[in-house]
């Protein structure tokens, strides 16, 4: 067989698979379809769109394509299946999310309101904070700072000799004794969480409690004070008389022995 009719038979075959080839892609376009593509995404739900038509005579369709289409839904151009329509899926989606939004943010409103609430207790009661109290840095932290050093405020005014017999005779036990006690309650005061009111009430209470006893210490003081002074004089006029019985020295010392029970008893 010749190349000549080799050609003349697979031109025919070549030509039918080219045209074959051309016309398998061919475009349809569904009016109908294209509608309800259309009412589904973004159109109006037009019940004059729905394709088919039924081609009604005497109210009885006629068109055979509407009964192929319509016939087993004869009520679907009636409802409304947009998603985005005003009772559709999506609509409604769109609004319980709105509705979520605001009870969520009503919800964090009134969380917020608590916490700032419980922070503004916390800071009014916490003993952490109570060093910031404007009452307590104007007036009470002056006032109450004898007891933050009690010794070097006992005998800030006086004499050693004075400090000594203080010492000697146990007045300053007992101040130090009271002063420690006080300085505790202090402490506990500005440490434990507790009202704002009670705080300054147990603040008031140590600062009375502290002047009595700085007045009760502050007479001790001056009794010593005066003891020592006698006692230095009586010294002085027995250097310098001779005496001839022991009755002077006897009623020195009953007036030192009262002195000294008034500072002890006071």
């Amino acid at each position: 067989m010749s190349a000549n009719i080799k050609y003349i038979l697979l031109l025919p075959m070549g030509l039918l698979l080219h045209l074959t080839d051309a016309q398998a892609q061919m475009p349809i376009r569904d009016r109908a379809v294209i509608a309800q593509q259309e009412r589904m995404v973004y159109r109006q739900w037009d019940n004059n769109r729905f394709y088919p038509r039924p081609n009604r005579i005497l109210g009885i369709p006629t068109n055979p394509n509407w009964y192929l289409t319509w016939a087993m839904h004869p009520n679907y151009p009636n409802l409304d299946r947009r998603p985005l329509s005003p009772s559709g899926n999506q609509t409604q989606r769109i609004g319980l999310a709105a509705a979520m939004k605001i009870s969520s943010d009503y919800y964090k409103q009134q969380a917020d309101t608590v916490a700032n609430l419980a922070i503004r207790e916390m800071t009014r009661i916490s003993g952490a904070l109570s060093g910031a109290d404007p009452l307590y840095l104007l007036y009470y932290k002056t006032e109450l700072a004898p007891l933050d050093n009690i010794e070097g405020n006992a005998f800030e005014h006086s004499s050693p000799e004075v400090r000594d017999y203080m010492l000697e005779n146990g007045a300053y036990a007992w101040y130090l004794e009271h002063m420690q006690s006080l300085t505790e309650r202090y402490g506990m005061a500005k440490t434990m969480d507790m009202e704002r009111g009670q705080r300054m009430l147990m603040y008031h209470r140590i600062l009375l409690e502290m002047r009595k006893i700085q007045s009760n210490w502050e007479y001790k003081l001056s009794l010593s004070q005066k003891m020592l002074v006698f006692r230095e004089r009586m010294e002085n006029v027995q250097n310098r008389q001779i005496r001839l019985s022991g009755q002077p020295a006897q009623q020195d010392d009953i007036l030192s022995g009262i002195l000294q029970r008034r500072i002890q008893l006071r």
